[in-house]
């Protein structure tokens, strides 16, 4: 694990946060504030981040703030490949080896447009997403909207949400798959916390959460415990909503069949104190390069899933980041 506060640059603003509300961290070896950056699966080539430092109000970034090399490669896992692993999900998923497991994709989008317009766009666009953009010499240029909290900490009281299924038709109804899927996640996320030792576990039931156009099924988990939220974030963290159950299971298979390292995609960030924390799964993110970005997308393969319908997923979901930026 790398503590490092050198030659980072890093804007966010919280959910529900005002245009003039957005913070920085500026490198304090005895600042109150350490700033995480996690990837999906830690690797020499994407470490875990932690900058300690001490948080402040800051203007929006200008253009130009930024500095950005050019992407190393612009492929991306096609139709034909995408489909074929989810048909390998399936077989695993018949013989009993995985409930369910995500698998993502990502696509190069060539564009001019920089991260700066970018990160305050979103903030815009998205009110109620924890927005960020990030810049490290370790982990390169991100920028990112996420709807989804993975843990929030006041004193000993926590709180997470299980989230999972997706559709760009708002009024559309839940499919028995959808909601098989989140309570899949909400199941693994409560059974992991008790057996942790977590205690007065109450969930809410399902109910819908939209996001710039595309709605989720969302339900809210509390718990309570006088153990810090690093013992909790390695607990939930990959939840089956970016991984799969069983986990290691899951986690194997995406190692041997998605084509490109995620890298921090679905990872998470966030930020700690000493009474108080607030983290966040990587969705919604991209990667950011002098000559475009790379943009992610994911699905839960679970039994009854069809390889064409869980590419069109990936496809919506792609797209809509891409329009939303076009606007």
């Amino acid at each position: 694990m790398h503590d490092k506060t050198a030659l980072f640059q890093l804007w966010w603003k919280m959910p529900g946060a005002g245009m003039d509300n957005v913070w920085t961290l500026d490198p304090d070896d005895g600042g109150a504030t350490v700033f995480h950056f996690s990837p999906f699966a830690q690797s020499e080539q994407s470490p875990t981040l932690q900058l300690r430092g001490t948080k402040r109000t800051v203007a929006m970034p200008e253009s130009g703030t930024v500095r950005l090399e050019s992407s190393p490669g612009k492929s991306g896992a096609n139709k034909h490949v995408h489909m074929q692993a989810v048909d390998a999900a399936l077989e695993s998923i018949e013989r009993g080896d995985l409930d369910k497991v995500v698998l993502s994709r990502s696509e190069f989008w060539a564009t001019s447009m920089d991260p700066e317009t970018l990160f305050r766009s979103k903030c815009q666009m998205y009110p109620d997403a924890m927005v960020y953009l990030f810049a490290h010499r370790e982990s390169g240029v991100w920028l990112g909207a996420s709807p989804e909290l993975l843990l929030r900490r006041s004193k000993d009281h926590f709180q997470t949400v299980s989230l999972a299924g997706t559709k760009p038709d708002l009024s559309a109804p839940w499919t028995e798959k959808e909601y098989r899927e989140q309570e899949m996640v909400t199941d693994f996320i409560t059974q992991r916390l008790k057996s942790a030792g977590a205690e007065d576990v109450l969930q809410q039931v399902p109910t819908d959460r939209a996001y710039g156009g595309i709605k989720h099924l969302e339900s809210k988990i509390q718990f309570s415990s006088n153990e810090d939220e690093m013992k909790w974030l390695n607990e939930l963290h990959p939840t089956p909503a970016v991984g799969g159950e069983p986990r290691e299971e899951a986690l194997k298979f995406i190692a041997k069949h998605e084509k490109q390292a995620r890298g921090y995609y679905s990872g998470f960030l966030g930020w700690s104190e000493t009474e108080e924390s607030n983290f966040f799964v990587n969705l919604r993110c991209m990667e950011c390069f002098s000559d475009g970005f790379r943009l992610f997308a994911g699905g839960g393969i679970v039994d009854g899933s069809d390889a064409s319908e869980e590419w069109e997923e990936t496809r919506v979901k792609i797209e809509t980041i891409r329009n939303k930026l076009n606007r």
